[in-house]
């Protein structure tokens, strides 16, 4: 579902600064960094820009076809090994803002868990939408349920980015700035170190600079969410919050 009007006066100051940037000397300015809405920035843990050829150390290769290509991760999950294709890396904290580009070439879904020793959370795009899902279990034993989702556009052959905040018992999902999922899970598991890009279906899913911080609390976020989940219209007892 698109941010409406009360999410448009939240991004009011920042889209003016970014205006003045442009305007003042684009070439000079970098693009400004997405939003964070539930918690802030801290410090940044790690970020992967796939810009050499070899694998990195610090991924681990699972299941799929992956390549490194000019910048680019590509994925493909394979017939024969019978499950979606993945990476992984440590992250040494367990509040997180997750942060990529990604783009569906092909692929049913592509996304992320951010996982400890079974699966705990799950943020999940297809060309029609995204969610987010608590989990539980691995292998045979992993449980998966939706917690909130949202419509959006983004089998357009395009580039999107999404930023994942996880703290807590909460996840909020931002992609381009526009659509928004969020949701509080009592019983979300604090036992999360590592996150895993993943990918299903079809051909390939794309993805590129992965930056992974450390997430602060932001003390305004509960009067912010009471905005946003009106100007969304949705229940707040529905995404957890009671």
């Amino acid at each position: 579902m698109r941010i409406s009007l009360i999410l448009g006066i939240l991004f009011a100051a920042s889209l003016v600064v970014q205006a003045q940037d442009k305007k003042a000397d684009p070439k000079k300015k970098a693009p400004p960094e997405p939003k964070t809405w539930m918690t802030k920035k801290g410090e940044l843990l790690w970020e992967e820009k796939w810009d050499e050829s070899d694998w990195p150390k610090d991924w681990y290769k699972g299941k799929g076809n992956w390549q490194i290509d000019n910048g680019q991760l590509k994925a493909a999950e394979l017939p024969a090994d019978a499950h979606h294709a993945y990476t992984s890396r440590k992250v040494t904290e367990i509040n997180a803002v997750i942060q990529f580009s990604f783009k569906l070439d092909g692929a049913k879904w592509l996304g992320g868990f951010f996982d400890g020793k079974e699966h705990v959370s799950c943020l999940q795009m297809n060309a029609d939408g995204f969610n987010i899902r608590k989990m539980s279990g691995i292998g045979p034993t992993s449980k998966s349920t939706e917690i909130d989702s949202s419509k959006a556009k983004l089998g357009d052959g395009n580039w999107h980015t999404v930023v994942w905040e996880i703290y807590g018992n909460e996840m909020v999902a931002t992609i381009d700035d526009r659509d928004m999922v969020l949701a509080k899970a009592d019983d979300l598991s604090s036992d999360r170190s590592h996150l895993e890009l993943n990918t299903g279906g079809g051909q390939w899913g794309l993805f590129k600079d992965v930056k992974v911080w450390k997430a602060e609390q932001d003390d305004k976020w509960p009067q912010k969410r009471a905005q946003i989940i009106q100007s969304l219209k949705k229940k707040a007892d529905k995404l957890g919050y009671k």
